[in-house]
């Protein structure tokens, strides 16, 4: 696979975003972990590129990742990540969010793209706090209706039950 895409550094993104607004496009930004990348993360990114000009996505450090959802995730790393995300034609922009995870920096990275709209998923669990940060960043949060596929977490219990060591038993054999 060969990435056509150039992945641009924060500063490159922070400067083309402005342009971008001064010449009256508007910028939608969203983020998560994006690990086993699968259909409801493709369907968030896609309407995501519907209602704004210019989309960029922030992934998930591994650290950040390991901090809020277990030690033994992500599944893929963090460039690994960044690279799916970023060959998608809807995604304009992607970089790594290695930032601590405390809401003001999120806002700041708002304040700072110029973000209009912030999108958020059908499951996203901090919709009053993203709320009041996105206000905040002079942007407006959009909970966007995604179709329901199967996440990441249950996807990992699908492949544990299927190949768990009691799935394991011999064919019989024919006589």
């Amino acid at each position: 696979m060969s990435n056509t895409k150039i992945k641009l550094p924060l500063d490159v993104i922070f400067r083309i975003c402005f342009e971008a607004r001064k010449q009256g496009k508007k910028i939608g930004f969203t983020h998560g972990a994006f690990d086993l990348f699968h259909l409801s993360h493709l369907d968030l990114l896609s309407k995501s590129a519907k209602i704004c000009d210019f989309l960029v996505v922030g992934i998930e450090s591994d650290k950040n990742v390991k901090s809020y959802k277990t030690y033994k995730r992500p599944i893929n790393d963090e460039q690994s990540r960044l690279s799916i995300v970023n060959e998608l034609n809807c995604v304009d922009a992607a970089f790594i969010i290695d930032f601590p995870l405390k809401i003001e920096n999120y806002t700041a990275i708002y304040k700072e793209l110029g973000v209009d709209y912030v999108t958020i998923g059908y499951k996203f669990e901090y919709e009053d706090v993203m709320e009041e940060q996105t206000r905040k960043a002079g942007s407006r949060l959009i909970k966007l209706q995604t179709r329901q596929y199967p996440n990441t977490t249950s996807i990992i219990d699908d492949i544990l039950k299927r190949y768990s060591t009691d799935s394991f038993k011999p064919v019989p054999k024919s006589r």
